[in-house]
């Protein structure tokens, strides 16, 4: 299973989230938007990186990372495994008509203290919401990402992690 971690709006595609997810699992494939703030041409770049690729992905995606990972699921199911989106920027208006109830398996984990993307906008992913008292960044929250990532890993596997 190929993980796709896809960065925020004002960082890029090799910083801590990245660093953890490579250290714990091996190869990430992290596409750079460095700069790009618009969702249509982060979608394009996106797509381009994944065309090297194949299989399907494990999305994991920070901030506006979460929503192009939501955009990448409409747009390319059959690539799209499954989703871990932390702290999703599902605020902006291209996540406008998004259907957050069809999705391949979930998790969403998002900070109580988050004041740039309020984690009220992730309430309607409903039981895949996990709560963590952390802000925007998730900086404290490394150890529930990465076991998201490796549970849904499992899950997608077809194994069980009891």
């Amino acid at each position: 299973m190929n993980i796709l971690f896809l960065h925020g709006l004002e960082t890029g595609p090799h910083g801590s989230k990245y660093q953890a997810l490579q250290e714990m699992f091996g190869e990430v494939l992290a596409p750079d938007c460095t700069g790009v703030m618009d969702e249509t041409e982060r979608l394009k770049i996106i797509q381009r990186e994944i065309g090297f690729k194949n299989g399907q992905f494990l999305v994991v995606g920070s901030s506006m990372g979460g929503l192009m990972a939501l955009l990448l699921q409409k747009s390319n199911p059959e690539r799209v495994a499954g989703l871990v989106l932390c702290a999703p920027a599902i605020h902006r208006p291209a996540a406008t008509g998004l259907d957050l109830n069809h999705l391949p398996p979930t998790i969403v984990i998002h900070g109580t203290q988050d004041t740039v993307v309020p984690i009220a906008t992730s309430l309607p992913f409903g039981k895949r919401l996990i709560k963590v008292e952390d802000d925007h960044r998730l900086s404290q929250s490394m150890a529930d990402i990465l076991r998201a990532v490796f549970d849904l890993k499992l899950t997608l596997s077809g194994l069980s992690s009891d």
